[in-house]
């Protein structure tokens, strides 16, 4: 009785290489995001410190402080 049973649905190639394309760029995304927010937990790490921000202890006059974020003085 082997008429009865539905079809098994095959996914064609093209629909199998853009699931996994969609995965990897999942997946590239939430690294990206994590790497975000480590770098936005540290500034605000330092900021608390109060090592960055206008009325730290490193700070020069203007605000540009002593130590601007990336960049070496």
């Amino acid at each position: 009785m082997g008429f009865l049973k539905p079809k098994k649905y095959v996914k064609p190639a093209s629909e199998v290489a853009f699931e996994k394309q969609l995965e990897e760029e999942r997946i590239a995304a939430e690294k990206e995001k994590e790497e975000l927010e480590a770098v936005e937990e540290k500034r605000k790490k330092r900021f608390a410190a109060g090592k960055i921000g206008s009325r730290s202890l490193f700070a020069r006059a203007g605000g540009r402080g002593l130590y601007q974020e990336g960049e070496k003085i």
